[in-house]
């Protein structure tokens, strides 16, 4: 069974599905309690109160999405930001290493020598991978 976890809590299939519609603001039960839980498969009552009993398992998942909301505005922000190019520079090679890794990506290693040594190097890809 395909389960998906948020701070430790494991979550079903249908608690994935009603997260899915609630946080999606493509779907049409988007910020709905009531409709998401019904689309998920949940009864008219617990779905009538599920905003009022607000389970852990929901509660940790809004709270995760408010925080990547907020995360995702800085970072809209600093991509932005004309005055501090260091800034901007960096908010970019993050974003491209975490939402883009086929095409980019920002790799470390370490290799230990016969000496017993460590080289380390950093390596940049900035071009599109063949596939």
């Amino acid at each position: 069974m395909d389960k998906e976890e948020t701070k430790g809590i494991i979550l079903n299939l249908q608690q994935e599905l009603f997260l899915k519609c609630f946080l999606d603001p493509k779907s049409e039960t988007f910020s709905n309690y009531l409709q998401s839980a019904l689309k998920a498969g949940y009864s008219q009552e617990y779905a009538e109160s599920i905003s009022y009993q607000m389970p852990k398992w929901l509660d940790e998942a809004l709270e995760d999405s408010t925080i990547v909301k907020k995360a995702m505005d800085n970072l809209s922000e600093f991509l932005g930001d004309e005055k501090n190019k260091n800034l901007q520079w960096d908010a970019t090679k993050f974003t491209l290493s975490r939402l883009n890794k086929g095409k980019f990506s920002e790799k470390t290693e370490t290799d230990l020598t016969s000496k017993g040594e460590k080289i380390t190097w950093n390596e940049q890809k900035t071009y599109l991978n063949e596939k």
